[in-house]
């Protein structure tokens, strides 16, 4: 080539220049031929796939679908039919995203086109199995009422006066026995000191209930039933008055010992169980208060109904 003249040169370089350009068309045109069968292979797979799955939704929907009316315990039909077009739309958005996936060869054909049931078969599996078991984990009031719980937030007594009544309150006798509730009262709340705040490593390491508040509180709820047979409207709001006792509230936050355990050791979620606790003995420390005092005033309203 050196030794080659000037009309030899340019005629070497546009000759290399020509094979140059027809090699590059040859590999482009053979590029999108093979990215055309690539993609003609990989669409006919996901059709193959899609046969299957297709027909695997319909029986993942009927398992999610079927347990979703007994589980949903209100809004009739329509909190069912909403609660499934929500979970159509997650299947839809989740299949059509493996599908263009599969299809664009950026994941593999039978990942893409098996990630909706895959996502759907656990969800209808754990419907179902919560569907046998009549649970509530799809109702409202259970989570509102474990808020609840978790808050602190308390029921109100709601008694009304009966419109028949078999048997009256025996009044002798009740007097009697709200003296002898009072006087329960007060020796828990003066033995528990329930306003002081509790010793932080004995907290932990209690592993029994607090039996003695759990029978002041069915002695005061049979008390109630009872003086709810009463003709007296003034009782019957008296009654009312008196506080729904939460008998755990105030004691270890788990049943299970070596959770305390570990609730205690990580600081800062024992010092929240910590601090939750020693408002709910404040708390019912007050409530023995209510009973004491309420439990004066029925005394009076039985004087007067006596007379």
């Amino acid at each position: 080539y050196a030794a080659a003249s000037l009309t030899q040169k340019q005629k070497v370089i546009s000759s290399a220049a020509s094979r140059a350009e027809n090699v590059s068309s040859d590999l482009s045109f053979k590029k999108y031929t093979m990215e055309n069968n690539d993609y003609a292979i990989r669409k006919h797979k996901t059709e193959w796939h899609k046969k299957i799955t297709i027909s695997l939704s319909c029986l993942l929907f009927f398992f999610i679908g079927a347990p979703l009316g007994g589980i949903i315990r209100k809004g009739g039909l329509g909190m069912p039919v909403i609660v499934s077009v929500l979970v159509f739309i997650i299947y839809y958005i989740i299949d059509n995203t493996g599908y263009k996936m599969a299809r664009d060869g950026k994941w593999i054909v039978w990942m893409g086109m098996w990630t909706s049931s895959a996502v759907l078969a656990p969800l209808g599996i754990f419907l179902t199995y919560k569907s046998n078991k009549d649970s509530v984990v799809l109702n409202a009031d259970a989570y509102i009422n474990w808020f609840k719980k978790i808050v602190g937030i308390r029921s109100v007594r709601h008694i009304f006066k009966k419109e028949v009544i078999i048997h009256d309150p025996d009044y002798a006798r009740l007097t009697g026995d709200l003296e002898q509730l009072s006087a329960e009262c007060k020796a828990y709340a003066a033995k528990k000191r329930l306003e002081k705040a509790p010793n932080y490593f004995k907290l932990w390491m209690a592993s029994e209930d607090d039996n003695e508040v759990m029978a002041i509180n069915e002695k005061l709820e049979a008390l109630v039933e009872e003086m709810s047979n009463t003709k007296s409207a003034t009782l019957i709001g008296a009654l009312n008055n008196y506080p729904v006792i939460s008998v755990s509230a105030h004691v270890r936050p788990f049943h299970i010992y070596w959770l305390n355990l570990a609730a205690g050791v990580i600081f800062p979620i024992g010092l929240f169980f910590y601090f939750r606790i020693w408002t709910f003995r404040v708390r019912l420390a007050k409530d023995m208060e209510r009973i004491i005092k309420n439990n004066e005033q029925i005394q009076f309203i039985i004087q007067k109904i006596n007379k």
